[in-house]
């Protein structure tokens, strides 16, 4: 009769977290898919527009020739087909990227912790204003965070001794994930090491072969790599392009440093006291069986995963050139989220869970809402309707720094050619219309007070200046009318 009891106790606590989860991913959903188009497409999700809207064999060319690996644009191209090319539907999948990052990392806490540490990080990953602004972008990231967390269940249900559908998953996961962004060599560099010196202990203690798990769980990751190869020359051309000729992301001194982890977690000492409590899971228990060895290990890929993009990118930032950047980050960002869960649930099983979602709560409400509502992109949209509406046929439009010119392309969808503009001593008064726009584009204010300084008198501001992300960087719309001259 207790055995009864306690199995119907058990099935209703079942029952109650399978709710729990699905309301903590209908509120992430909710938060990711709310207001997708509230900002307009800035430079970079243009690019992605721009780089996927035509034939895959030149999708393939124009990001060999930027910094980043296929797998995004390849699904953009794929989609935009179906879906259109809208703002929200170059975000969608991004979108559900994120929302299936929620209920994986859930997964992923289940499977090595416990299913109360699993619904715990799913419910801190929901809020997270950093995951949800990148949910939001029609960039690689949510789909960079999601294989990551793919790939890492795959690899511990392979270390747990499946020998067959989960190595296969675990390659192909773990291809998908550095085919998302460059960062994934990080942290398999780190997830590499780790399985590399359990393999050495494996062939010391004569356990070396295919019906190890250490050694299938090893050969999934190197198939992983194999399969990236090909991607790896193209990349390899483009680091040695930016440690030549550098980089925009700025030297990470300690303002640099305080302010990404203020922009991932809220505050740069919840960011480390984060840090801190996730370490506590490396801590070795008392009691050890052959259960209890899989889980530690498997806690400390999750460790080497999440831990080596930092260090990895921070220490090629102070010796070749600045790299590190947080959104960069974001694939580490859940699993350590699901760490510090871990070691809250583990040190302290009752208080701890609350302690922390608590302060997670407390610290994103203010975050969140700016995320929400107030955070911007640049103004492309607002600055494109401007021109398309007062502009003459005859109008000219120059781009002050071209390399923006694929999201004024996005806006003006060839309703108007523009042309870009070197420096803007090149807009020379002797050439000048009756009407001609300039549009300054990713300066910042100082560059673009200095800038229209320069300019003749007859050139007025049209759209406001705006600030947005790292560098104040912002988009202003001049128009030079000849009769409104002295």
């Amino acid at each position: 009769m207790k055995s009864e009891i306690n199995g119907q106790s058990g099935r209703e606590h079942f029952g109650l977290q399978k709710m729990a989860l699905a309301g903590i991913i209908a509120v992430g959903a909710a938060l990711r898919l709310w207001d997708l188009d509230r900002t307009s497409l800035w430079y970079d999700e243009a690019v992605s527009w721009s780089q996927s809207k035509g034939s895959l064999g030149e999708l393939i060319a124009l990001v060999a020739a930027d910094n980043y690996p296929p797998l995004h644009n390849l699904l953009l191209w794929l989609t935009m087909p179906i879906i259109g090319d809208s703002e929200t539907a170059l975000r969608l999948p991004s979108a559900i990227a994120g929302i299936l990052s929620i209920w994986l990392v859930y997964e992923l806490g289940r499977l090595v912790f416990t299913r109360n540490t699993g619904l715990l990080a799913a419910a801190i990953l929901a809020i997270s204003p950093f995951h949800i602004w990148y949910s939001t972008e029609a960039r690689m990231y949510a789909l960079f965070a999601m294989a990551g967390l793919a790939f890492l269940i795959a690899l511990v249900r392979t270390l747990e001794g499946d020998r067959l559908r989960w190595p296969i998953l675990a390659a192909v996961f773990g291809a998908l994930f550095l085919y998302s962004h460059i960062y994934a060599a990080f942290s398999m560099a780190g997830i590499g090491v780790l399985l590399l010196l359990w393999q050495v202990r494996s062939v010391r203690a004569q356990s070396f072969g295919y019906q190890d798990a250490n050694t299938r769980t090893f050969a999934s990751f190197c198939t992983s790599c194999l399969l990236f190869l090909p991607w790896l020359a193209v990349l390899a051309v483009r680091a040695k392009d930016v440690v030549n000729n550098g980089f925009w992301i700025a030297y990470p001194d300690g303002p640099f440093l305080k302010t990404m982890m203020r922009d991932m977690a809220g505050s740069e000492t919840f960011f480390l006291a984060l840090a801190a409590t996730a370490l506590l899971v490396l801590i070795p228990t008392r009691k050890q069986s052959a259960k209890t060895d899989v889980d530690h290990r498997a806690a400390a890929l999750l460790a080497a995963f999440a831990i080596a993009p930092f260090i990895i990118a921070y220490g090629l930032s102070i010796t070749l050139r600045p790299i590190l950047f947080d959104r960069y980050l974001i694939a580490a960002w859940p699993v350590l989220i699901l760490l510090a869960s871990a070691g809250a649930c583990r040190f302290l099983p009752r208080l701890g869970p609350v302690a922390l979602l608590t302060a997670v709560v407390l610290l994103t409400i203010h975050p969140l809402r700016f995320t929400l509502l107030q955070k911007i992109r640049p103004e492309w949209r607002e600055i494109s309707s401007i021109y398309l509406t007062e502009r003459k046929n005859t109008d000219a439009l120059y781009l002050y720094k071209g390399f923006s010119a694929p999201a004024l392309d996005y806006y003006l969808r060839s309703q108007a050619a523009f042309q870009p503009l070197a420096k803007p001593e090149d807009l020379s008064a002797n050439s000048l219309q009756p009407l001609v726009w300039l549009l300054f584009a990713h300066a910042s204010r100082s560059e673009m007070i200095e800038l229209q300084e320069r300019m003749p008198s007859q050139f007025k501001e049209t759209g406001r200046w705006r600030s947005f992300g790292w560098g104040e960087s912002g988009l202003t719309l001049l128009r030079f009318d000849a009769e409104s001259g002295d």
